[in-house]
């Protein structure tokens, strides 16, 4: 028999509070301290957990290894019972084997193979992670060892479901108290930052909600009645205080992090922590308290009242040091009460606990009215789940649901049927087997409405797809706008780029074996179609197909997608298995749970992206499966032979289903399931005493070492990512103060020191080089001589602020952009597949050549273009940029007296253009620079018209540079006009859309922009129609863009000279006393003057 130790015991409740740890950090915790927020954060943490967990694995093997002493002779093992054949007894062993096999042969063979395996910056969700998913598998395997413990899984994904979900209802009854910039009312996003992936996760902690449901109402028609119902409310009551007082924790958190601003990210732990002890607190919810007679574990208690000294002490000292301030409850309705919410979560915890300790134990077996107590705060989880998963109006999860929903409720009745046969209850029997044609039926019949309200366009069908949440479902056909279209294009491409059928089709071994996880991001470039360049953001590559079993084809292959299919149909028939062959109805409930989560996630990955929280979910489904056919009797879960003669004990395995009937629940207390064998043995022998302590020393230097590779490998990215998230923020207030840039520069530094390996950090710190660069020459500092011996190391040593405000003093404006150009080579070095990084360089140089007019600047910018366009020969943007370059050199050329070579660059940069439009003929920026280099060539018609269609497809990028359009156009009033009729178009069109974004709140924000745009528009018109001569037709214009943007001092302005001019001397009045009001108002005196002395020259012309 194997001997436990305490060392061992307490290695396995590490382990277990690792996973159930997961269980809510996963999908609840957020950083609002790192730039990325969600995703990395979540994968950094599942991680670290995992990395812990199997470091306690580990020293526990070990640990029991070295109890062993001196064991008698094994018995004889049964014949043919090898080591592998017991490894591939072990339900989905052998699949997931594969799996994760295939990761890393995928992995070696990647394109980027580094990015491959630890992750992209974006996702995170390299072979690392997704390997960290399956020993999360392997270790629920083999410590799970109990009903209580499976039960305690389930009870834990439900309260983190219901805790997300609330978060969910409170955005959108507008109550959430963090301001997010999208819109997460129409859409809640919830705790996971993207609508789609909270309903994702949602969807599938719904059917474990519905398990309890039917197993509780089931349980309770053969349950005895409460002898003291008084006691069963009570205690209800008290596990109420305990759960409300993890939510209101969480909730006061939250605000908190929303009312309560600070200098640096000193609270990046309270969040986090908060959910560790609401986890604590939640713990007790698992245990069976309220009939064991035992009092209510303390250490939860201990957990939070540590968390809350700390975050008392913290908050006390940073108010006192002055350095954080608090929003009122006008600026943070929603937040600045956070203080009340913590009292609440602390006062329903004191009396929760309170009543566990002090209310009377109830009898072992729970009562009726307990279990539909319990039944019914199951469903009303269950419903909550579903209305948070409508409130996100995510089409797919929502068709996972009702997936899961018929599989769940078909097998339900099934199970039901087949159990009231072997009852012989054939009147009950009759009655199973016409609900189960009728649930069917009733899908089926669904299932044809919801094609025929996508099909069907009869007036009724068209105005029902307006209706909110009801409405979206009658456009998953829809390919030619919004989101279908997305998918479309990224699937199958188009004319010109083969999108992902295309990439995977493209070369037959990789075809096979993949391009490599997280490659997508790089190898689909060749292959981007340009068409969506123009409903999603222009430039950006896609790194995932939206649509899993695309992805597993262009990652891995098609040795990936056979592996990922073998793990889920070995799955599916080992679930429908159990179910067919347990006799235990929890246990054949809970299987056919399990089974309807997995459907949900595998219809909701057709039209979606796997996110962590989801892949955790999946891997813990399978591990909960497999470990309960083993504690239900199946089979038994060890790589140890079982002997042929073993006597058929408790420890034995495998156990015949009759005996876990008798067992009731199926599983045991504290003994070990599966045959492994882990029961308290014996005394340990005085050898193992005397060898304890090297045995100790061996088992924190494992421990050292794991924490070491956590903080290395996990934490110091999310540390990297907090400096970046601080920096940017500065970055984006620091214009050209060096003072402040100092900081700016200090923090980019830190990131990169902290993630050397991070391409994407590199960007920040050469685009913070450039602006020190500027400001020096806004100072007025020689520009000096490059520096050719500038690297990325010299200036990872400058380790303070004090060091780099040194480098800064002693540097030139070139000296920086050399170092700007070293840290942007680097950038390549680590990921020379990243269309990016070419494109910086090539920026950088043309940049450069800007300050210095040194023509070997545009050869080298050229350079950099002529290199990206194989990698990303269909990205318009580039080509464009490259035609810039080319054009000036054309420019360089014309000024050196060279008009040949000033001909060839122009043609060469007219035929990339030619090529742009034939990629994208709904690229504005193409006609602009089709317009400026026409223009420059003196064919002011043929320019006019490039300028005209570019108004009508980017009329706010035209608007921006009107003015030199304008000036090269003086003495051509009627091609002037055309461009005033063209603006004056586009500006009625950005009106009427202003005007439907006012008449929706959700679009407030949006509609601040559209006012700006719209006032920019009218500004032109205003402009040309000066220009044109029409002085008295620009004052509609000008009026309108005041009208839009009344604080703008420069329309203000012209719209005071136009109307001056054109003799309304007393409108022109009140509008300079208007404007000088408002700037003396806002402590802009200097621009009041200014404006003052237009008004005298006013008064003065009347």
């Amino acid at each position: 028999m194997q001997r436990e130790t305490t060392v061992s015991r307490w290695c396995e409740r590490i382990i277990e509070a690792c996973w159930v740890l997961a269980l809510t950090l996963i999908p609840i915790y957020f950083n609002l301290f790192t730039a990325r927020h969600f995703e990395p954060d979540k994968a950094t943490t599942l991680r670290s957990l995992v990395v812990i967990a199997a470091t306690m694995a580990l020293i526990r093997a070990i640990e029991l290894f070295s109890a062993r002493g001196s064991p008698p002779p094994p018995a004889e093992p049964a014949p043919g019972t090898g080591l592998w054949r017991r490894f591939t007894a072990i339900p989905l062993a052998l699949p997931t084997l594969v799996y994760a096999l295939v990761f890393l042969l995928t992995t070696a063979t990647s394109v980027v193979p580094g990015t491959s395996f630890w992750g992209s910056y974006q996702r995170l969700q390299g072979t690392y992670t997704n390997l960290s998913y399956v020993l999360l598998f392997v270790l629920i395997l083999t410590t799970l060892r109990t009903r209580a413990q499976v039960e305690r899984i389930i009870t834990i994904t439900i309260i983190a479901g219901v805790t997300a979900a609330c978060y969910g209802v409170l955005q959108h009854f507008q109550l959430d108290p963090l301001p997010w910039q999208g819109d997460v009312i129409a859409r809640v996003a919830s705790t996971l930052g993207n609508s789609i992936f909270v309903a994702a996760y949602l969807i599938m902690v719904t059917p474990l909600a519905l398990y309890r449901l039917i197993v509780g109402l089931s349980a309770a028609r053969v349950a005895p009645a409460s002898k003291r119902p008084g006691a069963d409310w009570l205690w209800m009551l008290a596990r109420a205080l305990l759960l409300i007082c993890g939510l209101l924790l969480l909730l006061a958190v939250i605000k908190f992090g929303a009312a309560v601003r600070t200098v640096d990210f000193r609270y990046w732990w309270v969040f986090p922590g908060a959910v560790v002890s609401a986890t604590a607190i939640w713990w007790i919810l698992t245990t069976d308290l309220d009939r064991s007679g035992r009092r209510p574990p303390l250490w939860p208690g201990f957990v939070a009242l540590g968390f809350l000294a700390l975050f008392g002490i913290q908050f006390t000292l940073t108010a006192a040091g002055g350095i954080q301030v608090s929003a009122s409850m006008q600026d943070a309705p929603h937040a600045a009460d956070w203080w009340i919410w913590l009292l609440s979560s602390i006062g329903s915890g004191v009396i929760g606990y309170a009543m566990a300790i002090f209310l009377p134990v109830l009898p072992p077996e729970p009562s009726r009215l307990s279990l539909r107590i319990g039944a019914v705060a199951s469903g009303a989880a269950a419903l909550l789940l579903v209305v948070a998963t409508v409130f996100t109006q995510s089409r797919g999860p929502l068709l996972g649901l009702v997936a899961g929903m018929f599989v769940f409720f078909s097998l339900l009745l099934w199970a039901s049927l087949r159990r009231a046969r072997a009852q012989e209850n054939h009147r009950l029997a009759g009655r199973l087997r016409g609900l189960l044609i009728g649930w069917v039926g009733v899908i089926a019949l669904g299932a044809a409405l919801l094609v025929a309200f996508n099909l069907s366009d009869a007036p009724a069908v068209v105005q029902l797809r307006q209706v909110p949440y009801l409405g979206r479902m009658g456009r998953l056909l829809e390919v030619d706008s919004g989101t279908g279209l997305v998918r479309r294009l990224i699937w199958a491409g188009d004319a010109h780029g083969g999108g992902a059928i295309g990439l995977i089709t493209s070369n037959p071994l990789r075809t096979v074996i993949g391009w490599g996880p997280e490659s997508m991001f790089v190898a689909f470039n060749p292959f981007f179609p340009p068409s969506l360049s123009n409903v999603e953001a222009r430039g950006a590559s896609p790194d995932r197909s939206h649509m899993a079993y695309l992805d597993e084809l262009v990652t891995k292959g098609l040795i990936g997608l056979a592996s990922y299919l073998f793990l889920l149909i070995s799955f599916a028939v080992l679930a429908i298995r159990l179910m067919l062959r347990s006799h235990d109805w929890r246990w054949q409930v809970l299987f056919i749970a399990t089974l309807s989560l997995v459907v949900c996630h595998l219809v909701e990955v057709v039209f979606g992206i796997p996110i962590v929280a989801t892949l955790m979910m999946l891997w813990v489904a399978l591990a909960v499966t497999v470990v309960g056919g083993a504690l239900d009797g199946h089979y038994r879960l060890s790589l140890r032979p079982a002997p042929v003669d073993a006597p058929a004990t408790e420890d034995a395995a495998p156990a015949a289903p009759e005996r876990r009937r008798q067992s009731g629940t199926g599983g045991r207390k504290g003994t070990s399931r599966g045959g492994a064998g882990r029961g308290r043995g014996s005394p340990r022998p005085s050898a193992r005493a005397e060898g304890h302590a090297p045995a100790l020393l061996a088992y924190a230097a494992l421990i050292l070492v794991a924490l070491w590779f956590t903080w290395a490998v996990n934490l110091a990215p999310v540390y990297a990512d907090m400096r970046f998230q601080e920096a940017q923020g500065l970055s984006d207030r620091a214009g050209l103060d060096l003072n402040q840039l100092v900081v700016v520069l200090d923090d980019y530094i830190s990131t990169v020191r902290s993630s050397p390996g991070e391409d994407f950090y590199y960007l920040s710190l050469g685009r913070a080089l450039m602006t020190t660069g500027d400001a020096l020459r806004a100072k007025g500092v020689d520009l000096g001589q490059p520096d050719p011996k500038a690297n990325v190391q010299d200036l990872l040593r400058l380790t303070d602020q004090g060091q780099v405000a040194s480098f800064i003093q002693r540097g030139t404006p070139l000296s920086m952009m050399s170092y700007a150009e070293a840290v942007l080579l680097k950038a390549h070095e680590i990921n020379p597949l990243n269309k990016d990084h070419f494109a910086n360089l090539g920026r950088l140089n043309n940049y450069w050549y800007g300050i210095t007019r040194d023509p070997q600047r545009l050869q080298e910018a050229l350079r950099w273009y002529e290199q990206v366009a194989p990698i990303a020969p269909n990205d318009v943007t580039l080509i464009n940029e490259r035609a810039g370059v080319v054009v000036e050199l054309g420019d360089y050329a014309q000024a050196a007296g060279d008009s040949v070579q000033a001909k060839a660059e122009y043609d060469q940069a007219a035929e990339l253009l030619r090529h742009s439009e034939e990629l994208d003929s709904r690229y504005g920026d193409t006609y602009l620079r089709m317009g400026d280099l026409a223009r420059a060539q003196d064919d002011l018609a043929t320019a006019t018209d490039h300028y005209v269609q570019a108004i009508s497809l980017s009329p706010t990028v035209v608007a921006s540079g009107i003015q030199r359009v304008a000036d090269s156009m003086v003495g051509h009033p009627d091609l002037i006009g055309r461009l005033r009729d063209a603006f004056v178009t586009a500006a009625q069109k950005s009106e009427d859309r202003l005007t439907a974004m006012e008449a929706d709140p959700e679009r407030a924000a949006d509609a601040k922009t559209a006012r700006g745009q719209t006032s920019l528009l009218h500004a032109a018109a205003g402009l040309l129609a000066v220009r044109a001569g029409d002085v008295v037709g620009s004052l509609d214009s000008y009026r309108r863009a005041v009208a839009l943007q009344p604080d703008n001092v420069e329309y203000s302005r012209n719209y005071t000279i136009v109307l001056s001019d054109t003799k309304h001397y007393d409108e022109a009045v009140a509008e300079a006393n208007r404007m000088i009001a408002t700037l003396q108002a806002s402590g802009q005196n200097d621009q009041a003057a200014k404006v003052q002395q237009l008004l005298q020259a006013v008064q003065a012309a009347q």
